[in-house]
C-alpha cells in the first residue's frame, strides 16, 4: 500500500504543486508497479526463471496490460 502523505510530501518536495486528486491518481499508477516489483523480487530457482517470466507476460496480456 502506497503511503498517500509520504508521497504527496515527496511530489510537493520536488516542486511540484499538489492536491489530493493528483496525488491519488499517482497513488493508483504506483500500485501495479509496486506489486509488480515484489512479484519480481520473490526468490526463484534458475529454472524456473524464464517459465515464471513468460507466465507474468501472459498474466498482464489476459489483464490487458499495456494499453
Amino acid at each position: 500500500m502506497i503511503d498517500k502523505e509520504a508521497l504527496a510530501k515527496l511530489m510537493a518536495a520536488s516542486g511540484v504543486s499538489v492536491n489530493a486528486d493528483d496525488v491519488d491518481a499517482v497513488s493508483r499508477s504506483l500500485e501495479p508497479i509496486q506489486s509488480a516489483a515484489a512479484t519480481l523480487l520473490q526468490p526463484l530457482s534458475f529454472d524456473e526463471t524464464g517459465e515464471h517470466f513468460f507466465r507474468l507476460l501472459e498474466a498482464d496480456a489476459a489483464n490487458g496490460a499495456g494499453q
